[in-house]
């Protein structure tokens, strides 16, 4: 394994295979390059037509070693590279055949019985490591396998469905409340921020000089009129009338 600080030739990897290179627990360097975005590079070419974006390692390496935020979430196994079960406390890399075979319960079963977060790994993180590299390398085998996998994948409303069933066992549990809320502090304002742009936008091709002039212009109308007018809903007519 080559590490941050080791010096070699440049090479394209994705976000997933530069994880463990630059010392990212498994799946976690999308969220922070989205927190931080702006600092980290942009991604120079793409595997599997365009569904694998590519990055250059070394310029990588570069935002970490000027200190990017390391991922707060757990690596999904402990210290020996172990998963350890909270049933009967052994130790599998990965509990899913262990659960089944011994407990009889699903994974989703499992999590809940112990008030476990939807999102907490039950394999070891080598193995999802090594499973993400097998199914890399059979898509540069088979160019159309990702079409097919989501040929066969659930409806998303479903998926939608499931997770919401997987979480509202763990909702009220201080740790994911408290992450949650972190994760809500940091977003929220730029999302409010770029609200306020897009709405400015629309104002502005509507032929006003700003959201606040066309509400003034269009208060002589019906919330449903004036939002046609503008461009935008009418709750939102309605939100900044008030």
């Amino acid at each position: 394994m080559i590490g941050i600080g080791d010096s070699s030739d440049s090479r394209l990897v994705t976000r997933r295979e530069a994880e463990p290179l630059l010392g990212y627990a498994t799946g976690s360097l999308k969220a922070v390059m989205q927190q931080q975005r702006g600092r980290w590079p942009d991604p120079v070419a793409c595997r599997v037509r365009g569904r694998a974006l590519l990055w250059e390692l070394d310029a990588l390496r570069a935002v970490t070693r000027e200190g990017g935020v390391r991922s707060k979430r757990v690596a999904g196994a402990d210290a020996d590279g172990l998963i350890t079960c909270l049933s009967c406390g052994r130790q599998f890399r990965s509990l899913g055949p262990h659960l089944a075979r011994t407990h009889h319960m699903t994974a989703a079963e499992y999590r809940a019985e112990h008030r476990l977060p939807a999102s907490t790994a039950l394999m070891a993180t080598g193995v999802r490591a090594a499973l993400s590299q097998t199914r890399i390398a059979a898509m540069d085998d088979d160019p159309e396998l990702v079409g097919r996998m989501h040929a066969a994948a659930l409806p998303r409303q479903e998926l939608f469905r499931r997770a919401a069933d997987a979480r509202a066992g763990t909702d009220d549990l201080p740790l994911v409340r408290a992450a949650r809320a972190a994760g809500a502090r940091r977003t929220l304002p730029a999302a409010q921020q770029a609200r306020r742009e897009a709405l400015e936008a629309k104002a502005r091709a509507a032929g006003f000089e700003s959201m606040a002039a066309a509400i003034d212009a269009t208060r002589n109308m019906s919330s449903r009129a004036a939002a046609t007018r503008i461009g935008v809903s009418p709750s939102t007519v309605k939100r900044w009338r008030r």
